[in-house]
């Protein structure tokens, strides 16, 4: 359904405290933006799916929140951090990047983030497809 490359999953997530893994207790709420890749396919529709087995740092947002919006961008792996360095700081430590050295891969969505997107994006020569949730559409 959603096609390979990276992603942006855009969350609404009630005002929390869980415990994430190897995080920790970690507190939250509001709207988030969490960068990751779709290398393979069926990742994205995996976020969107409640009551599955949290395998990563993602999994407890989104079984905790609501995925709103999610962007894709047809790029490889290596762009996933690329990204989430161009979007930093400031992002909720280590969330998201067991796999790199980065800060995290989750962000409080701010003033000027999706215009940062953009940019990104046109600094690639590729384009930003966005999905809306749709009633009836994602669980």
């Amino acid at each position: 359904m959603f096609p390979k490359g990276i992603y942006v999953l855009f969350l609404d997530v009630p005002a929390t405290s869980m415990n994430v893994g190897r995080l920790g207790k970690i507190s939250l709420g509001g709207k988030y933006a969490y960068v990751g890749s779709n290398q393979r396919g069926g990742r994205i529709e995996r976020h969107l799916r409640k009551g599955k087995t949290r395998k990563w740092h993602i999994d407890y947002l989104t079984e905790a929140g609501r995925v709103e919006e999610i962007l894709t961008m047809p790029l490889g792996k290596e762009s996933e951090v690329e990204l989430a360095r161009e979007l930093s700081p400031p992002a909720v430590k280590n969330f998201g990047s067991s796999d790199s050295k980065d800060m995290g891969h989750l962000f409080k969505v701010s003033p000027g983030l999706m215009d940062k997107i953009q940019r990104f994006a046109d600094k690639r020569g590729v384009t930003v497809s966005s999905w809306h949730r749709e009633p009836g559409r994602f669980p």
